[in-house]
């Protein structure tokens, strides 16, 4: 199969870091672009106590900051792996919606994620994302597992 854009969710944990060196991998071995995606989900799992106060714009503000540095150290990282095609994108929302939406947005042929195994109890309380990326997505999803 030729890939064409492989999108990457990274959240700068261990087990992330791992899909993102799978990802680097299949990207040089096929030529394909590869997406570096980060979503902030604080805003949309906090809309419950959210005002439009000037803090909680500027807290919302601190967090998509943080979420554009993550992205830029990561961005350096992939390029000095010999990576050459690549692209960054920050999204607010959930998760699993915007990884999708991003996979839909750029023709994904391929989604490189890490899967935290959580206990069937976890995904009852916290849900997972990895599977309704899976479920929903519009391309093969690869897990990464530690």
């Amino acid at each position: 199969m030729a890939y064409r854009n492989i999108i990457c969710p990274i959240d700068g944990s261990e087990l992330g870091n791992k899909a993102l060196e799978e990802a680097i991998y299949i990207s040089k071995a096929t030529g394909a672009r590869l997406i570096l995606l980060h979503v902030v989900e604080k805003w949309y799992q906090s809309a419950h106590l959210v005002t439009d106060s000037e803090e909680w714009q500027l807290i919302h503000n601190d967090w998509l900051k943080k979420g554009r540095e993550l992205l830029d150290s990561e961005l350096v990282k992939v390029k000095e792996k010999g990576s050459k095609d690549v692209e960054t994108v920050l999204r607010d929302g959930d998760a699993a919606y915007e990884i999708i939406a991003t996979a839909v947005e750029s023709k994904a042929d391929l989604i490189v994620m890490a899967s935290h195994r959580y206990s069937p109890i976890g995904k009852l309380f916290m849900g997972s994302v990895i599977d309704n990326v899976t479920k929903r997505a519009p391309c093969p999803v690869l897990w990464v597992f530690k």
